[in-house]
């Protein structure tokens, strides 16, 4: 597979025990939508409450500035015109997503500033579900009503939510 910005062979590389092709050139990842939910729920590294905080602003910076609309890029596996998209529609972590295979084009650092993203959001697990915990067992029991089965809302609701409506 061939780099959709600047055409270098991608390469094979380990990630968390994952599988996921670089660019040697511009250090652009691609990976499937299951290998991101992978690393970002069972990523090794640790960030510094610093390093978020700084994650945080350059996101804040690039979501209010945001990138051009017309930044497109076909698909490194299929071909296919792949769609921007804002991660976790707010974060201000712009990617690109192959809508046809299901990858997902990131520029250089934007795996780690994902990662990043989403430990700022354990760190706050424990305040969110206290906070949207009744809204979720609300939820889980309209859609038992409406499935007919049992739903199951782990205590990563919030994480899980987001990571569900990422991989849609």
């Amino acid at each position: 597979m061939k780099c959709p910005r600047c055409t270098a062979v991608l390469k094979s590389v380990a990630y968390d025990d994952q599988e996921i092709k670089v660019c040697p050139e511009c250090k652009g990842e691609w990976l499937s939508s299951e290998e991101l939910g992978k690393i970002v729920e069972h990523h090794a590294e640790v960030f510094t409450a610093g390093e978020i905080a700084a994650i945080k602003g350059v996101n804040q910076e690039i979501f209010t500035a945001e990138k051009d609309d017309n930044d497109e890029l076909e698909c490194p596996h299929c071909g296919e015109p792949m769609e921007l998209f804002n991660y976790g529609d707010t974060s201000g972590v712009m990617l690109h997503k192959c809508l046809e295979c299901d990858g997902i084009w990131m520029d250089k650092d934007e795996l780690r500033r994902v990662e990043a993203l989403v430990d700022g959001w354990k760190d706050h697990l424990a305040e969110d579900e206290k906070k949207y915990g009744p809204i979720l067992e609300k939820v889980e029991k309209q859609e038992e009503a409406e499935m007919g089965r049992n739903v199951s809302i782990s205590r990563f609701g919030f994480i899980n939510a987001i990571l569900r409506r990422f991989c849609e």
